[in-house]
């Protein structure tokens, strides 16, 4: 067998010996060929991502319909049903962006490991931070005001903090954290991680909760942590391969953090005291927001994708 040349530079991918001019992102080598897929514009992720949130949001509407015919339930049935209202949607948000067709599909364990850091951040700083450090529930609902300043520097910045930590200890130095889409795809699934120790914590607090407020929340959340994580990663991940200045991540994580903090402050109306405000209402509001983040982000990646290939010349 021929000894390797320390000094031949390959494809980073399919390891093609390369010559000069070469194509480099955050300091890895491409083959042309390479280059131009991991720089492609996902159309295929965007029109599965539209559906996705299509499907889920007829799912939330169905289950409280059912809820309304059905009538009140109690007892450990409430709490079963609860708890998978819980767990339920940010399964189906992680099996969609796991099945997603990419250039290198993301190693299950570090999908796993981003999911489960971010929860735990959640379940033992998060929950500590809002409920026992700041006590948000016996000052924030004082006006407005109050209410909406703290939903955005206090839960915005926490839960951002925690899709940033999460991504940035795990794989972001990684040889597996090596195209845009990865950016996106495991701040989606720290967000994710977020999002079901949060919906965790609502249904035990409440004992249950009743099936269509319950639904509303928990669902709007996990499609929300799933927008604002996603959006975060993608300034991660233009920081890193377009080598982007020291103030671009933090403007990221202050965008999400934002849209983080109006989300919360908006979905609160479902679990206002004695539920006096339309859910349907809360549901639209919470859907716009995540909705919003995700066009935006469509918005940014389809604009990176065409400098970058006008830059390669292609």
């Amino acid at each position: 067998m021929p000894e390797h040349d320390p000094g031949t530079i390959e494809c980073c991918i399919c390891h093609q010996r390369l010559l000069p001019p070469y194509q480099t992102l955050g300091g890895r080598a491409y083959c042309a060929q390479h280059f131009a897929v991991v720089n492609r514009p996902h159309t295929g992720f965007w029109r599965a991502t539209a559906f996705q949130f299509v499907g889920i949001a007829a799912l939330a509407a169905l289950v409280a319909f059912a809820a309304n015919l059905i009538g009140p339930i109690s007892g450990p049935g409430l709490i079963i049903a609860g708890v998978l209202l819980a767990i339920l949607p940010s399964a189906l948000w992680l099996v969609f962006f796991y099945q997603q067709d990419r250039l290198e599909p993301e190693p299950k364990h570090r999908v796993a490991a981003v999911f489960l850091l971010a929860a735990l951040l959640t379940d033992v700083f998060a929950r500590r931070i809002i409920g026992e450090w700041f006590r948000l529930s016996e000052w924030a609902p004082y006006s407005d005001l109050t209410s909406l300043l703290s939903s955005i520097l206090i839960v915005g910045v926490t839960y951002q903090a925690i899709v940033y930590l999460a991504v940035r200890l795990l794989v972001y130095n990684t040889a597996e954290f090596d195209e845009r889409m990865d950016g996106i795809v495991y701040g989606t699934v720290a967000g994710l991680g977020v999002a079901m120790v949060t919906n965790l914590n609502y249904v035990l607090a409440n004992d249950g909760v009743a099936l269509g407020p319950g639904v509303v929340a928990t669902v709007t959340t996990a499609l929300a942590a799933a927008s604002f994580g996603g959006l975060q990663g993608w300034f991660m991940a233009e920081a890193k391969f377009a080598h982007k200045p020291v103030w671009w991540v933090p403007a990221g994580f202050a965008l999400a953090t934002l849209l983080n903090g109006v989300f919360s402050w908006l979905i609160g109306e479902v679990s206002a005291v004695g539920l006096q405000v339309d859910p349907w209402r809360s549901l639209l509001m919470g859907l716009a927001v995540a909705l919003g983040a995700f066009l935006v982000l469509a918005a940014l990646m389809r604009r990176s994708t065409e400098v970058t290939l006008r830059r390669a010349g292609r």
